[in-house]
């Protein structure tokens, strides 16, 4: 059994086959997560995840639309207590594209809608499913120093940084704060970086689970193909080469982790 605790089935990619997606994982014992990215996804989400049999859903609202977007607090606080939300999320800090002369003022936007779903998950006490992703530019902070700066403000650790890509260093921050770290199919690229490389091998075994992240970032020997959660065995297979352990061990650990983190 496995559990791919970061997909989006709410997605446009999926619209005309989720549930051909769903059965197709299901086939193989492999639960998921369904992650909404802002009200109207997040509303797909919970639907999707009410209808179907080992999903679950994840509400919440990515930091790339603070800026195109409004964020309804009030629903997002009243659909959290919804028996099929396992987490809240995802939500964080980005970077990315971002012109440089912008950054104060759209993290100061983002922040402020990261520190309000984090309350939303405390008063619900439910895990928070966090995303950073950095700037082109070398002149501008790494966008996992503040997302460790925020949650520590609001001392809540019960959060995993999902389809981790920074060093083994700000893994090691969070993982000391008492955070989870969460892997995708990037593990079996033949490019993949020196620090994620590191970060698999060194992380303790109850200290990370895996992910899709679907419909992207497909995993070899799917690279270049839409990504679904069918294909999260080959992220527990690229974790296991790395670390240089048993696949099934993998599997065993990783669904472990999940349920115990994400209370399923």
């Amino acid at each position: 059994m496995l559990i791919d605790t970061h997909c989006h089935l709410s997605f446009k990619a999926f619209s005309d086959d989720w549930r051909d997606v769903i059965n197709r994982a299901r086939s193989k014992g492999i639960q998921m997560i369904t992650v909404g990215s802002q009200q109207k996804t997040s509303e797909e989400a919970i639907t999707i995840a009410n209808e179907s049999d080992g999903v679950f859903a994840s509400i919440g609202f990515h930091p790339s639309h603070a800026d195109d977007d409004e964020f309804n607090y009030n629903w997002f606080l009243e659909n959290a207590n919804n028996p099929k939300v396992v987490a809240i999320g995802e939500c964080g800090v980005e970077f990315f594209r971002t012109p440089e002369k912008e950054i104060k003022e759209i993290l100061k936007k983002q922040e402020e809608i990261l520190r309000k779903q984090i309350s939303i998950a405390k008063q619900n006490d439910l895990p928070v499913i966090l995303h950073a992703r950095n700037s082109e530019s070398e002149s501008i902070d790494s966008s996992y120093y503040h997302l460790l700066r925020i949650i520590k403000d609001e001392n809540y650790p019960k959060c995993v940084v999902h389809c981790y890509g920074g060093t083994w260093k700000e893994a090691k921050d969070f993982l000391d704060f008492g955070c989870m770290i969460s892997f995708t199919g990037i593990v079996t690229f033949k490019n993949a970086s020196e620090d994620l490389i590191e970060t698999v091998k060194k992380i303790p075994n109850d200290k990370f689970m895996i992910e899709t992240d679907a419909p992207y970032l497909s995993p070899e020997p799917h690279r270049g193909e839409e990504n679904e959660p069918l294909f999260v065995e080959y992220v527990a297979q690229g974790v296991a080469q790395i670390k240089n352990m048993p696949y099934d061990d993998i599997a065993s650990i990783t669904t472990k982790n999940a349920k115990d983190f994400f209370n399923i």
